[in-house]
């Protein structure tokens, strides 16, 4: 996460790709139902590393975004190249039990 005396050392062209990167990251892992918890596990890294990511405050090395792509099943490009469609926003807090429940009989995860 940049400090706030690095802040402005940050070009509008970084804001900008870390925007993308952070809305391609949002849009590939509502598609599979996986919380930032479940990217994050799947790619190695930490949860709180994920949100700052998928928030734009911090930048992401190359070997963290392959890392990223990988886990989503997606190529590196495609978290690079601005896609079509939007983010679709999953439930956030905890999980009613019926949905528990009815993830567990259909063999999905419960979003």
């Amino acid at each position: 996460m940049l400090l706030p005396h690095m802040a402005d050392n940050t070009t509008e062209r970084q804001r900008a790709l870390r925007e993308l990167v952070a809305t391609n990251l949002k849009l590939f892992r509502g598609k599979q139902g996986l919380s930032q918890e479940g990217l994050a596990d799947r790619a190695g890294l930490h949860r709180t590393q994920v949100s700052q990511i998928e928030r734009a405050l911090t930048s992401v090395m190359l070997d963290t975004l392959a890392s990223l792509a990988l886990a989503l099943g997606v190529n590196e490009a495609q978290l690079l190249t601005e896609q079509n469609e939007s983010p679709v926003p999953l439930k956030s807090g905890p999980k009613k039990k019926a949905e528990l429940i009815s993830a567990k009989k259909t063999g999905r995860k419960a979003v």
